[in-house]
């Protein structure tokens, strides 16, 4: 069997190579294609879950189920999603007592999420009585102050 000239064998070697490389540079770039189509697909659900889930907590108070009235609940979103005054509505046009109005924090989860490490803080606040009524008032020199709200009944008490 005759011998190949080495120039030849040299540049079949190289042309072998280049085709091995360009094969492995296509399938490196469908497999980026491919990894990019995912974490596309991947943001498109996770953005669509929390679409969906804002859209339930602010339909929330109208849900059957919701145990307070959409008139009493007040949606803040961030951190918690309703402060509830639980009562006020039938207090102001109805029979209600308004010394039996409650104030309730709620958080409304869609799915299986569970509450973040602040909400969680807030609702220890809640059961460590660490809850205050303030009032803020501004003088007609825009000036401000600050202090805590006592009832009558709290101020004769103590």
């Amino acid at each position: 069997m005759p011998t190949m000239h080495p120039l030849i064998a040299f540049a079949l070697g190289l042309a072998v190579g280049l085709v091995l490389l360009i094969v492995l540079l296509v399938r490196s770039g469908l497999r980026r294609r491919d990894q990019i189509d995912e974490a596309r697909a991947q943001s498109v659900r996770q953005s669509a879950s929390t679409i969906r889930g804002q859209i339930a907590e602010q339909l929330a108070p109208l849900l059957p189920g919701f145990e307070y009235s959409p008139a009493d609940s007040k949606f803040l979103g961030d951190p918690i999603d309703y402060v509830i005054f639980d009562g006020l509505n039938q207090a102001r046009h109805a029979d209600g007592d308004p010394d039996q109005i409650e104030v309730v924090l709620v958080d409304v989860k869609h799915g299986r999420s569970d509450l973040n490490k602040y909400q969680r803080a807030i609702a220890r606040a809640v059961e460590d009585g660490r809850v205050r009524f303030r009032v803020v008032r501004i003088a007609e020199d825009n000036s401000v102050t600050t202090r805590d709200y006592k009832s009558r009944r709290a101020r004769a008490q103590g």
